[in-house]
């Protein structure tokens, strides 16, 4: 008679996104194979491709950091193992499900838990790995979460299952983003707005799948649809100058703003980068232009380029006598700078959409206009593509044209 060996769960450990996806640094993962099922769980770490060791799936045990993730690697996979045994002993034939509850201590039942619970542990669960996700992200998650719940309250699906969602669902979703009435806005949310808030929803319906909470991913063939020039709002220079010559003196949070977003029409950063910049990414060149350095916070690439004589003055200002670490300009939300934006606006008689990020794109066309190349415009935006950067050409170029038919 012949035995053999009872089948067990094999773990392969691998860099998410790896050959995808151009990244500095990727998440490791681990995918664990069962009886023809899968199942991919994040091992909250990530790792530079120079440093992964792709013959034997493991760190390069060349510094400290590395050889204690790869202890980590080791205790995962031990975790595994155990987990599955322990199910033997029970009695009990092992699923990747069960498997999965076991290590993580989470006994989820999809029938027994309503899609937005899931949502709030989920998004809990992020919020306490401060080494992976970054406040501003959790925030996007927490106003994603928000439109959620009163879109399910309006329709009086509060309580829908992890197991009832499906591609009308999305759809009715995708909708009510896009034509609720915002009252703060006083209008429905722009489509990259929406695109936004529906990655968030996705990437926790992604979670469940993986936790196989869900057989079939709702999402699977469903295409948002994107419309990135209709939603480029930018200030024209006779704008600028309105706000420029709009005396808020008498107001001090306005007038600060009012710096603010020329300091932000003039080198083009995102609200997240303006707010982290530090005194430590500052530096000088020999020819003694003001440069900045500095992570992104949206890709995690370096920005590193010369200010213009106007946002180095506004930053030396704010600067005053900091250093190190300390924070550039005071904090203040990305709600309450809009706030103020859209009080100006409407004291200075400028009908088109001022906001924080308006600033960025009105660096980027007024850029162009000026002669800079869409090359120097990538780097100067921190752009990883540049089909991204080539939306303002189109802009730049309608503007032209609409130039020449004025000429008859």
């Amino acid at each position: 008679m012949r035995y053999f060996e009872e089948k067990r769960p094999t773990v392969k450990i691998f860099l998410h996104h790896y050959g995808k996806k151009d990244l500095e640094s990727y998440p490791v993962y681990a995918r664990v194979l069962y009886k023809r099922k899968k199942l991919e769980l994040s091992l909250r770490m990530k790792a530079n491709p120079s440093e992964w060791d792709f013959d034997n799936n493991l760190f390069i045990p060349n510094k400290q950091y590395n050889i204690h993730c790869n202890q980590k690697i080791g205790e995962f996979n031990l975790a595994i193992n155990t987990a599955f045994d322990d199910l033997k002993r029970g009695s009990v034939q092992p699923t990747l499900k069960m498997i999965r509850e076991v290590i993580t201590g989470a006994k989820v039942k999809s029938n027994e838990m309503s899609f937005i619970e899931y949502y709030d542990q989920t998004v809990e669960q992020k919020r306490q790995q401060t080494t992976v996700y970054r406040q501003s992200t959790i925030d996007q998650y927490t106003r994603a979460r928000n439109h959620l719940f009163n879109f399910l309250i309006r329709k009086g699906w509060k309580n829908i299952q992890l197991g009832e969602l499906s591609k009308n669902f999305i759809s009715e979703f995708e909708n009510y983003l896009l034509s609720h009435h915002i009252e703060s806005l006083g209008r429905p949310m722009m489509r990259s707005s929406a695109v936004t808030n529906l990655k968030r929803v996705k990437a926790i319906v992604n979670e469940a799948v993986r936790a196989e909470l869900i057989e079939k991913n709702p999402f699977e063939g469903y295409k948002v649809q994107h419309d990135k020039t209709q939603n480029i709002s930018y200030l024209t220079l006779e704008q600028l100058k309105k706000l420029e010559t709009l005396d808020v003196s008498e107001y001090p949070a306005l007038s600060r703003t009012k710096e603010y977003f020329q300091f932000l029409c003039q080198c083009g950063l995102r609200y997240g980068d303006f707010q982290s910049l530090r005194c430590y990414n500052l530096e000088y060149s020999t020819d003694g232009l003001l440069w900045i350095r500095m992570e992104q916070q949206k890709t995690r690439g370096t920005l590193h380029f010369p200010l213009s004589s106007i946002a180095k003055k506004i930053i030396l200002k704010y600067q005053g006598n900091k250093t190190g670490e300390q924070y550039v300009f005071p904090r203040i939300s990305n709600q309450t700078l809009n706030k103020h934006l859209r009080t100006m606006k409407i004291m200075a008689g400028i009908k088109n959409q001022v906001s924080c990020h308006v600033g960025r794109h009105t660096f980027a066309v007024q850029s162009l206009d000026a002669g800079i190349s869409i090359e120097v415009l990538q780097r100067l935006l921190g752009h990883k593509s540049i089909s991204s950067t080539m939306i303002y050409a189109q802009i730049s170029h309608r503007k032209l044209s609409e130039s020449i038919l004025l000429l008859g």
